[in-house]
């Protein structure tokens, strides 16, 4: 492996002495700021914080372990949140797609894209949604909103089943149900600034009684996502990848949202800036208190981030866990093979991973 930092390579190694043995604090970083399968900081180190703390007199290259989240203070957590009545009730909810039965089958074959999917997700809940490539991960949390309309089922949200709702009714809740797409690239209008794009769901929905105050907020918004008040003005062309997940962040609270669907949020950022925006929803989601339902095919992440995980296969769900409980026990064998998946840097998630895959061999 050779590691560059700003156009000069710093470090040249093996594989193995790379991942177990680096020399360099930039390769250290960008190890450290990737969730891993054992203990679970409070946050995540991110890449500058690491490199700034590396450099310090005091502390030399050797740098402190974050604090973590114990696992009674988990438990506590889990217990005031499960006492609540679910915010979302989703009940047998399939979606179809139709398909080309080939050149020569002469007629369209139905395809269950989510297939009679059930599960609830609780007020201040971080549900997470994981699945291989074309499991319905994408489909199930589209069709939770209506960007793509379900064929049968029920969605409850606060009780009212959005599924039956007409437009004028369906538009009124759309505030309070938002989505960060997967793609920060192409997931904002190129013709619009960064301001109008977090004005536009404020005018729609009707937040905020003038111009000037949505403008106020918008800059709030900015700010709390960290980035400047300047870029009020500037076009979606000027950011980085992981700027512009922050701004899609941004225009996702714009409508002040009781949930928030992340549909692979940080699967095209360096570890780097996915470290900085993990954070910044774990942030965002203590002050303004939102529900969300977290896709990602990376396992490693949504245990990170998650209270409790389903696993889909097919448009199927095949286990729903809490997190911990997940992957230390996988219930079934396509889970298990998800696990052992997980791309592997540190000493001791290879140590485990090689005990799991004996107990997989003696199952």
């Amino acid at each position: 492996i050779v590691v560059m930092q700003q156009g000069q390579i710093v470090e040249e190694n093996t594989v193995r002495d790379t991942f177990l043995n680096p020399q360099h604090p930039y390769t250290r970083g960008l190890l450290a700021c990737r969730p891993t399968t054992g203990l679970r900081p409070k946050r995540l180190p991110t890449l500058e914080e690491y490199l700034k703390e590396a450099h310090t007199e005091t502390r030399g290259s050797e740098i402190a372990a974050p604090p973590v989240i114990t696992l009674e203070e988990r438990a506590e957590s889990h217990h005031r949140l499960y006492l609540q009545e679910p915010l979302i009730r989703i009940q047998n909810v399939t979606t179809l797609f139709e398909s080309s039965g080939g050149l020569f089958a002469g007629k369209s074959l139905p395809i269950k894209a989510v297939d009679a999917v059930s599960f609830d997700i609780y007020p201040g809940e971080i549900l997470g949604l994981v699945g291989e490539s074309g499991c319905g991960k994408t489909t199930l949390g589209r069709s939770i909103l209506r960007l793509i309309e379900p064929d049968e089922g029920a969605v409850f949200f606060r009780g009212k089943d959005i599924l039956s709702l007409n437009s004028s009714e369906l538009r009124r809740e759309r505030k309070h149900m938002q989505m960060v797409f997967q793609d920060p690239y192409s997931s904002l209008n190129p013709r619009m600034t960064v301001g109008e794009a977090l004005m536009e769901p404020m005018e729609i929905h009707g937040l905020y009684a003038s111009p000037i105050l949505r403008k106020q907020k918008a800059t709030e918004l900015l700010l709390r996502v960290g980035l400047n008040a300047e870029h009020f003005l500037r076009f979606p062309n000027a950011f980085s990848g992981g700027q512009r997940q922050r701004i899609g962040i941004a225009r996702a609270l714009a409508s002040q949202p009781d949930f928030i669907i992340f549909d692979e949020s940080v699967s095209a950022l360096d570890v780097s800036a996915q470290a900085v925006i993990l954070n910044l929803i774990n942030d965002l989601k203590a002050d303004f208190r939102f529900t969300s339902l977290f896709i990602s095919h990376d396992l490693s992440v949504v245990k990170y981030m998650a209270d409790r995980i389903v696993v889909m296969n097919n448009g199927r769900v095949e286990e729903i866990a809490e997190a911990d409980h997940l992957y230390a026990s996988p219930s079934t064998e396509y889970t298990q093979s998800l696990i052992a998946s997980i791309p592997l840097g540190r000493l001791e998630d290879i140590d485990r991973a090689i005990a799991r895959k004996q107990h997989i061999k003696q199952l």
